[in-house]
């Protein structure tokens, strides 16, 4: 016998991956969407970690509560009571979130982190590279 599936929206998968962290265990996700283009494909897997002290920081991908859903997107100004989140995959469209509403961490190797300074010194001309990726990929 096949086991039940079941599907769930986003809201309430993030929200159970919101509490696991908060327990402070690691989850595992699989990326959906095209907003963290061109790092995280549509179907990959990322594995995010409670967040540590430090880890706020401008270039890391963090997850995190911006009201109307979770995000999965990456940091590009910090200060002391709030962090403003962008998708990789977006020119515009910024998150501005409180410090406490963001719950995980994707470790990023240190050329990801690299090559994510580039790409966000890119954000004025980077919709032409991100319509050849969303075509390839």
């Amino acid at each position: 016998m096949k086991p039940e599936l079941r599907t769930i929206g986003n809201r309430e998968l993030f929200a159970v991956a919101r509490d696991t962290l908060l327990e402070g265990s690691p989850v595992r996700i699989s990326v959906r969407g095209q907003s963290m283009l061109p790092f995280f494909r549509s179907g990959s897997t990322i594995t995010l970690r409670p967040i540590k002290e430090g880890d706020l920081a401008k270039y890391n991908v963090v997850m995190a509560d911006a009201g109307h859903a979770f995000v999965v997107h990456r940091i590009i100004d910090v200060s002391e009571s709030h962090i403003t989140l962008l998708g990789d995959g977006n020119s515009v469209g910024t998150e501005r979130v409180e410090r406490e509403k963001v719950y995980g961490i994707v470790d990023c190797s240190p050329l990801h982190l690299f090559f994510a300074k580039i790409w966000l010194w890119l954000r004025p001309v980077r919709r032409y590279p991100l319509a050849i990726f969303r075509r390839i990929m």
